[in-house]
């Protein structure tokens, strides 16, 4: 006898949408985003004669150089977040592939990482759609496409969170370390990570992130000043950093070998003085670089200013890297008809917005749930990440008329892609299918706009 097939009271439309996002796996999505930085990075390729740099590629690959011949240089950041340059020169070769293959290795991890993280509030499906927001995010793909810093410090920070929710404290203080010794922007991460343990403490929760004693706090916060001070001095004892050159140019006396009569000339010689020699300077250094960069007429109005990065006006990236092969259509007399500009190589310094206008969904949500006092950890830790990486921006822009650009806000992906579930939890109240309908459209929206704005165009270039 046959038996009767299931009944679809839910209609076929939820079977296609729950095969389509139950089929998926993390592995399936870090084998993707893995190979898609590995076909990026290799463009450009022809590095030979000082060529190939894309972006900030031209302070950081010959920081790497200098790393690798014990000469200080590009002092206004930790060295840390460097030397993964050094290990690719140092394994691959001084190339493309050398420079970027430890970066995109981090991105990759990253997103692992995200996963692991919001495995610890969601399903795996929410999961799976967090780490899709961090993957599928432009900027943050780009920057960990190449020898840039910004992408360490999330991976540590990524590291940071988990290993505190897993109740690793200790483990947690050496990632926290590590991230601010990556870049000194990963100090935004530390401070998410306080203004969630006020609140968990506050709350008295008994919860893995729940109360811990004064001892520990103590222990936790020697060792990020640790791991972030005895690497700063090692490198300052070895390399000798100077925190201020003077060019001096006084009156020499020379002999002509030719005339053999005395020539006056002048000589210019360069003073290194006030070396670096302890973690302390290196953050004064930090600093006083930092806040030198003032005045947004060196930077389209758009990039320098935070509040343009979340609002649908007059959005133009900096161009990175553009690479320009013009074709000309004419006619049978040999008139022009058409000139039309591609571009194969298209690194530009864009977010993907669908994941960062997502920020108007997410703060109303997380402040709505704390008004109605359901917020929990996933909230919570949202909105920390959120206030605790984008509001110190406004701040060094409207007080301190700092230079900024857009790529600073890559530290706020990790927020928003915590957010975009809990909005979208919000909006389904518990309803299956809605959810996953929600996820696979958030999705693809977000695929669809970061292979609009892909850095390699293959259907661009031209012979």
């Amino acid at each position: 006898m046959f038996e009767a097939p299931p009944e679809r009271t839910e209609g076929s439309g939820r079977g296609l949408v729950r095969r389509l996002v139950g089929g998926l796996n993390i592995g399936h999505l870090l084998l993707l985003i893995f190979a898609l930085h590995l076909f990026a990075l290799s463009f450009p390729s022809d590095t030979s004669n000082g060529g190939g740099l894309v972006f900030d590629e031209s302070f950081y690959v010959p920081a790497a150089h200098d790393l690798l011949k014990g000469i200080a240089s590009n002092l206004e950041h930790p060295f840390f977040g460097k030397l993964w340059g050094v290990l690719g020169i140092s394994i691959f070769g001084d190339n493309f592939f050398g420079w970027r293959i430890f970066y995109a290795a981090i991105g990759t991890l990253s997103v692992w990482l995200m996963y692991e993280l919001a495995r610890h509030f969601f399903s795996k499906e929410k999961a799976l759609l967090a780490a899709s927001m961090l993957a599928f995010e432009n900027m943050f793909f780009i920057h960990s496409s190449l020898l840039l810093l910004d992408g360490p410090p999330v991976l540590f920070a990524l590291a940071g969170f988990l290993a505190y929710f897993k109740r690793r404290y200790y483990l947690s203080a050496l990632a926290f370390g590590l991230c601010i010794l990556s870049k000194e922007t990963g100090v935004f991460f530390l401070l998410a990570l306080a203004l969630y343990h006020l609140w968990a403490n506050w709350k008295r929760l008994r919860l893995p992130s729940g109360p811990i004693g004064f001892r520990k706090i103590l222990v936790f916060a020697i060792m990020i000043s640790l791991v972030v001070g005895l690497p700063l001095w090692a490198y300052d004892s070895a390399y000798h950093p100077s925190g201020k050159a003077t060019v001096v140019i006084s009156p020499s006396v020379i002999i002509d070998p030719v005339s053999n009569q005395t020539v006056t000339t002048t000589r210019t010689s360069t003073i290194h003085s006030d070396n670096v020699t302890n973690p302390l300077q290196n953050f004064e250094y930090y600093f006083t670089y930092q806040s030198s960069l003032t005045g947004c007429g060196k930077v389209d109005q758009w990039n320098c200013y935070p509040w343009n990065w979340i609002l649908p006006f007059d959005v133009t990236p900096l161009p990175y890297y553009v690479s320009t092969v013009t074709v000309t259509s004419t006619a049978q007399n040999g008139s022009v008809v058409g000139v039309i500009n591609y571009h194969p190589i298209d690194w530009r310094g864009i977010g993907n917005l669908v994941i960062w206008y997502s920020i108007w969904l997410v703060v109303p949500v997380v402040a709505w749930r704390f008004v109605r006092r359901q917020a929990g950890e996933a909230d919570v830790l949202a909105g920390c990440l959120i206030a605790a990486t984008y509001l110190p921006l406004y701040y060094i822009s409207l007080v301190s008329h700092r230079v900024e650009y857009a790529f600073y806000f890559l530290n706020t992906d990790v927020g928003l892609a915590l957010g975009i579930p809990l909005v979208i939890g919000f909006v389904a109240r518990g309803n299956a299918k809605t959810e996953r309908l929600l996820i696979l459209l958030w999705v693809v929206a977000a695929a669809v706009f970061f292979f609009a704005y892909f850095p390699v165009n293959p259907f661009a270039f031209r012979s």
